[in-house]
């Protein structure tokens, strides 16, 4: 018997999601496939050794070594420690962040053996919250020559066929989300298409999915035209390590590393919270942690006369348009990235973003040492965007008629056919599909089956 693999029950909306994805699958490869629930934890003597070695290395005490650990090619490091970190206590004690980093390494050592067990007998598979331990599942299927399926940004629902052609080479989890160069050769029509979409969406914010509900404050009338450096904060609570490793194990770690080499005498920094510190519907316990640790930080430098602190929802662009056009502006990741470029500015940023560094969209780091380096360099030593990769990363965010800005977006479908307004559904999906009838959901199903974006 062949099988489509889940990591979510198919109830509510991922029975949706898990049936459109699976008929997908079957079209695909012209069977009939039975669906195989991955709940299953399996302890191998393997896994046991592999334990007992990391222990007595110490390489489990220490979080620059547990990053990296991997166990049958899978990065189970890096998404035990990105599951921990959603635990507001692994930030406050590291204790708690030893504790959770141990736990989730033996989970995720679990899975990985009782899907290894299973692998002959599945053919594709959707799998939820690869960012976290779900992503050492889609490494295993991927190094294995499998049909995945993930419903992520900046993507909305995709599929991807795995096909290695070299057996030393070993896929890792951004390998199914991050843009490519060679993705899309954009026309004309195309490049001012991306261009109107980043001129609205530098504008007028409130367009951005995830933004809409949140309340901007004018931003206080004081004289920004001495700023050096903008420092915007990410989320504490949500998609730790989800794009790679680049010598940061979280996004605390890094924005205090950057305040510190910040801070000297000859720079002034302003530190934007994200506008979603202040809202963010059914997700308000991690907007709670999110401020908390801002807080936090706002705390540790307090003494410092270097930093501007902004702690409530300040739209971006108005920001812009009060500073000096030299200002140094940095993100870990961020698409505000993409916002300052269209304004000419220069960002840094980490490699581990969502689109791969052929894109030439800023100055890039992918150790600390690079980044401490970069972080010394003045405004004319830092180069602008290419302007066609500028484009293109545009195009292939804002639009992709499969994702979230896209006509075809899973939830943009789901909206039209059933007349529930989008932000309804956004605040509350499980509820309103709770309400759908059989027959809807049904319908929905096949719709969205027929709209998931193929990846090459």
């Amino acid at each position: 018997m062949n099988y489509f693999a889940t990591t979510r029950l198919p109830n509510n909306v991922y029975k949706i999601f898990v049936h459109a994805c699976k008929k997908n699958a079957e079209q695909e490869l012209n069977k009939s496939l039975k669906i195989l629930y991955l709940n299953e934890k399996k302890l191998s003597l393997k896994f046991i050794f592999y334990l007992l070695k990391v222990i007595i290395t110490g390489k489990i005490f220490f979080k620059d070594q547990f990053i990296y650990l991997k166990y049958r090619n899978c990065s189970i490091g890096r998404h035990s420690m990105s599951t921990a970190l959603r635990d507001m206590k692994s930030y406050l004690s590291p204790f708690y962040l030893f504790y959770n980093n141990f736990k989730y390494l033996v989970l995720s050592g679990l899975i990985i053996d009782s899907l290894y067990s299973n692998l002959k007998k599945i053919d594709a598979a959707y799998v939820d919250h690869g960012i976290y331990l779900n992503g050492v599942i889609i490494q295993l299927l991927a190094n294995n020559n499998k049909i995945v399926y993930q419903n992520v940004y900046p993507r909305g629902i995709s599929r991807k066929t795995f096909t290695k052609k070299d057996k030393n080479l070993f896929f890792e989890y951004e390998d199914l989300l991050i843009f490519k160069k060679n993705e899309k050769n954009l026309s004309i029509k195309n490049k001012k298409e991306a261009k109107n979409k980043i001129r609205i969406i530098t504008n007028y914010p409130e367009n951005i999915p995830w933004i809409k509900g949140v309340k901007f404050k004018r931003i206080k009338n004081e004289n920004f035209k001495k700023l050096t450096h903008i420092v915007y904060a990410h989320s504490f609570a949500d998609g730790q390590l989800g794009y790679g490793l680049d010598g940061f194990s979280n996004v605390r770690e890094w924005i205090e590393f950057t305040l510190e080499k910040l801070d000297n005498e000859k720079n002034l920094v302003y530190v934007k919270a994200h506008p979603n510190f202040t809202t963010r519907g059914y997700l308000n316990e991690a907007c709670a942690m999110d401020q908390h640790i801002f807080s936090l930080i706002k705390k540790k430098f307090k003494f410092s006369k270097r930093f501007i602190f902004e702690d409530k929802a300040i739209k971006n662009v108005d920001l812009l348009n009060l500073v000096n056009k030299k200002t140094i502006l940095i993100s870990h990741h961020g698409s505000v990235i993409f916002e300052n470029t269209y304004k000419k500015f220069k960002n840094i940023s980490s490699s581990a973003t969502f689109w791969e560094n052929k894109l030439k969209i800023t100055n890039q780091w992918s150790t600390k040492n690079e980044y401490e380096k970069i972080l010394k360099k003045n405004w004319s030593q830092l180069k602008f965007a290419d302007q066609e990769d500028f484009l293109k990363i545009c195009y292939l965010l804002y639009c992709n008629e499969y994702g979230h800005y896209g006509k075809k977006f899973w939830l943009k479908i789901i909206s039209d056919k059933t007349k529930i307004p989008y932000r309804k559904l956004d605040t509350n999906l499980l509820d309103n599909i709770e309400k759908l009838k059989d027959k809807q959901k049904n319908i929905l199903t096949n719709l969205i089956s027929q709209n998931i974006q193929i990846l090459k």
